[in-house]
């Protein structure tokens, strides 16, 4: 971090850092008498391009940080500009922070974001305002139009363009409407339009894109929630004309609108002329009618699946609950939440290493140490030499284990308490919200294993508490391999023979648990439609919960994965020789295959609350898009095969490959998930499930394009 002080003038013109011609514009002091404030989170793909197309000119440029964690800083400091760390407060309240706190001296302000960047034809224009009188000036503020791009083309039509935002304005005579998503500036004047543009151009692709506006679709339903139930529908000031048109029609239209993302979609791409943009127009508009559709499905969840009470309280605290930020969907690094949760080596048996009948290289075991807990509190012992866990966290554990009483069972016919030689495995990252009910419908189990990914809410301290050992994962991102539960599966020194995977959003019945007993102490004989295949591992089925309700149609039922098996003998599958493929440090479409045969099916089944919300959803499917995309360049290849005549994942597997050579993909999987797996049967939520299957497959598309693009610019840059 340096002290802002003005960037000095080399000549009597101020170069152009891209290369462009210089300006000829000037103060009589030899300053620009502007200051650029770049708001920032993540940005290292975006930062460079916005500091280089005004650092050459502006006296000072201040690079407001919210606690980043990949290399924006470094940037910041690399172009020697001014960087303070502010931690988030809101898209409002941050900037209005940096114009409250930042020592602004110049005349004018431009607010820049750091996907964007300065023309030479804007720079110009801006000096040229800035080099008279400040008092000769009547306007108090500029909109700046920008023009956005949109998988490395201009998006010039779809209502997109032109674009204008107040962001030039007289130091102290503007600020932030205190609104959560979409903030307009208040201008205390009269204002104006530039001519020149400005450039946006956000490199960090669709993934962070899908994940900005299911945040973006989050705040936008309870911000029209809040006006509702608070009868506030009026601005803090004037807008745009554009701006407040559109606002109005989020207000008063959007609401009460049918099928919002279908008009969405004609508005841009018919009405606006999107479809001159090209292929890059039909996606972009795609994308944004898909963003007035979660509005409109929020907006219904916040209404009809909430009582009264929780909807004011999602319009008092519209920041509350929201899905992962846009700037950490890459697995950034996190603090390890609490101490003692780190593992060292351990040393896996050679009998538990990849069995040679599956296609799988030999995993390297990441960093993790046999959890020795306290028989008192539950807290792993750290390994000889390290220092001792503090006694804040043992008395964390020590207290949880008194408040939750992890030995009582909940009402029905359970196992009794460590009755049964099993163990169950449940990987996991910030899950307080379900870990302890998970864990409490396993305490039959004699061996409790939770393998953690850094998390940095409660889960470790309510895992040990409930009797679980803790392990930390650190996964590779680079090699992308192993995953976490093939790890555990490899490196983790089991007490049983019998290991049970569940998710922590998925629960456990007690007619699962007593034939889970019953198979791991040799009792069991299929019964109900069950089969004992190889005997060595088993199929079990699920319910999904979605909206209140299960799903028994949409493709969602019946859902069968291995999850029980003998821990030697069976290991996740790998899709071609994929490293990183975006979709985390867990296994997801991946299957488990063993190496003693065909595994059986069990009768019964668990329940998984995977999505509470539509923003769960979104946020889950946004990662898992990226893995389809990865899966579809590798050609499905992996240890299950493709077969219509074979098992569930064998057809499911056989279906996808045939589907993706299909035009119109996402509406015949909307058709085929609606109408032929009767997503109809579910009601509003089989309808809601099937139009956000529609946007999978169109997401799932479109991120291959863009893959595709993106190799062949690397192939030309080389060449």
């Amino acid at each position: 971090m340096t002290d802002p002080s003005p960037h000095p003038v080399v000549d009597s013109a101020f170069p152009d850092a891209t290369g462009g011609r210089p300006s000829p514009f000037r103060t009589l002091e030899g300053r620009s008498n502007i200051e650029v404030v770049i708001p920032a989170f993540n940005e290292e793909l975006n930062l460079t391009e916005a500091i280089r197309s005004v650092v050459a000119w502006a006296d000072v440029v201040h690079v407001v940080d919210s606690q980043s964690t990949d290399a924006t800083r470094e940037i910041a400091a690399r172009f020697g500009v001014h960087c303070v760390v502010q931690p988030w407060l809101g898209y409002a309240k941050q900037k209005n922070w940096a114009l409250e706190h930042l020592p602004l001296r110049a005349d004018w302000v431009f607010i820049l974001d750091a996907d964007e960047s300065i023309t030479p034809e804007l720079r110009d224009e801006l000096l040229a305002v800035a080099a008279r009188p400040v008092g000769a000036v009547e306007e108090s503020g500029f909109y700046v139009n920008r023009l956005t791009y949109f998988l490395g083309s201009p998006i010039r039509h779809c209502g997109y363009f032109p674009s204008y935002n107040l962001r030039f304005f007289k130091r102290g005579k503007a600020r932030y409407e205190e609104r959560e998503v979409h903030e307009h500036m208040i201008v205390d004047g009269p204002t104006s339009r530039l001519i020149h543009l400005m450039n946006h151009e956000d490199r960090r692709g669709l993934e962070h894109l899908i994940a900005k506006h299911n945040r973006y679709s989050t705040l936008e339903a309870r911000e029209l929630t809040r006006e509702r139930l608070l009868r506030r529908r009026e601005d803090a000031g004037p807008l745009e004309r554009g701006i407040a048109m559109r606002r109005w029609l989020k207000r008063n239209v959007l609401p009460r609108l049918p099928l919002s993302g279908l008009w969405r979609f004609f508005y841009m791409y018919i009405v606006r002329l999107g479809f001159l943009d090209g292929v890059a127009g039909l996606r972009f508009c795609l994308l944004l009618a898909t963003y007035d559709l979660l509005i409109s499905l929020k907006l219904a969840e916040i209404r009809t699946l909430r009582i009264d009470e929780d909807a004011k309280r999602l319009a008092e605290e519209p920041s509350k609950g929201l899905a992962v930020p846009e700037g950490q969907i890459a697995n950034t690094p996190e603090v390890v939440a609490g101490p003692g949760a780190t593992m060292a080596p351990v040393t896996p048996a050679a009998e538990t290493r990849p069995l040679a009948s599956i296609a799988t290289p030999a995993p390297t075991p990441a960093p993790m140490v046999e959890a020795k807990p306290d028989s008192a509190t539950g807290v792993p012992l750290p390994p000889p030499g390290e220092p001792p866990v503090p006694e804040p966290l043992r008395s964390e554990v020590a207290g949880l284990v008194t408040q939750l009483k992890p030995h009582v069972n909940i009402p029905g016919r359970w196992p009794a308490y460590k009755s049964v030689p099993v163990s169950i495995l449940v990987p996991v990252k910030n899950e307080e919200r379900n870990i302890v009910e998970c864990l409490r419908r396993c305490n039959w189990a004699t061996e409790l294993v939770v393998v953690d990914s850094r998390s940095t809410d409660g889960t470790i301290a309510l895992s040990q508490a409930m009797g679980a050992d803790v392990y930390q994962f650190n996964y590779d991102r680079k090699t992308g391999w192993p995953k976490k539960k093939n790890w555990a599966l490899e490196c983790i020194p089991w007490k049983n023979e019998w290991v049970m995977i569940l998710d922590a959003d998925e629960y456990m019945t007690e007619e699962l648990a007593e034939e889970i007993r019953q198979v791991v102490t040799g009792q069991w004989v299929p019964t109900h439609g069950a089969r004992a295949g190889c005997g060595d591992g088993f199929w079990v089925n699920r319910r999904f919960m979605f909206l209140g309700r299960w799903l028994k149609g949409c493709g969602y039922y019946p859902s069968w994965n291995v999850r029980l098996l003998k821990h030697k003998l069976g290991r996740y599958e790998r899709i071609g020789n994929l490293g990183d493929t975006g979709s985390g440090d867990n296994e997801v479409h991946e299957h488990i295959v063993m190496s003693t045969g065909d595994a059986g099916y069990l009768a019964h089944e668990f329940l998984h609350y995977a999505y509470p919300d539509l923003s769960a959803w979104i946020e889950k499917h946004n990662r898992y898009t990226t893995w389809e995309a990865h899966a579809a360049r590798a050609g499905d290849l992996g240890a299950v095969n493709a077969s219509l005549f074979g098992g569930p994942i064998e057809r499911r597997r056989w279906i996808k490959r045939f589907g993706r050579k299909l035009p119109l993909r996402p509406t015949l999987r909307f058709i085929y998930s609606y109408v032929f797996q009767k997503g109809w049967m579910d009601g509003y939520a089989g309808l809601v499930m099937c139009r956000l299957l529609s946007w999978y497959e169109f997401v799932s598309i479109a991120k291959a394009k863009e893959m595709a693009q993106q190799e062949r610019e690397r192939s030309s840059r080389v060449v």
